[in-house]
């Protein structure tokens, strides 16, 4: 709630602050202005904004990409024919004529000058109120999409850790009957080499030229 927060500032609490002007001889002479208060509720002050048109821009793809005035524009909030919005005033007030000045003196040049040039103080909160209320409402629809962003990808990081821990899972497996195989593997050679051992053996009684070769077992390791 910055934005109000500013006319806080400037304008004090919704009991708006108007100038009066002072009459007679002697108004320009350095005489004190004349203020007084129009109370308004709150209720005066809001301005109906477009939130079909306000979730229509949300939804688009880069929405946090979306400028402000988009947003304003979107939800309908158009500047006074004045001229003077909150965003002019908050200019105003950063400017060097406005930063050296204690509170009160900036209230009464402020107002002496929104006075001059026929500006309600009114129009600059409902402007502020009206800006204020389009961004909380982009951020309502924004922070929907951003919650069912986060859920989906939480759903696909439990998903990649289940797939994981299946494939390492089947990776376990793998090496397991890579080792079984060749287990098997070596007591099959073991077994073929003893079988050719005693096929040598037994024609050695009858011939002296070995024809049976004889296919010596890996050892482990």
């Amino acid at each position: 709630m910055k934005l109000v927060e500013m006319l806080h500032n400037v304008g004090g609490r919704l009991g708006i602050i108007k100038v009066v002007a002072a009459t007679g001889a002697g108004e320009t002479q350095g005489r004190p202005v004349k203020l007084k208060t129009k109370n308004l509720s709150l209720k005066d002050l809001v301005t109906e904004i477009r939130a079909d048109e306000v979730r229509a821009l949300a939804e688009l793809p880069a929405e946090l990409s979306v400028a402000f005035p988009k947003v304003f524009e979107a939800a309908g909030v158009a500047s006074p024919q004045h001229g003077w919005t909150i965003e002019r005033l908050g200019s105003l007030l950063k400017t060097d004529q406005y930063k050296t000045m204690d509170r009160p003196s900036v209230q009464k040049a402020v107002l002496g000058l929104l006075a001059n040039e026929k500006v309600q103080v009114e129009d600059l909160v409902k402007d502020a109120m009206a800006r204020d209320n389009s961004l909380d409402a982009f951020e309502v629809f924004v922070r929907k999409k951003m919650d069912e962003r986060e859920a989906a990808r939480k759903r696909r990081v439990a998903e990649c850790h289940a797939q994981i821990k299946s494939l390492e899972e089947e990776c376990s497996r793998h090496a397991e009957e890579g080792r079984a195989d060749q287990e098997r593997f070596r007591r099959w050679l073991q077994e073929k080499s003893d079988y050719e051992e005693d096929m040598a053996w037994a024609l050695g009684h009858l011939i002296d030229k070995p024809v049976v070769s004889v296919t010596l077992p890996r050892r482990k390791g």
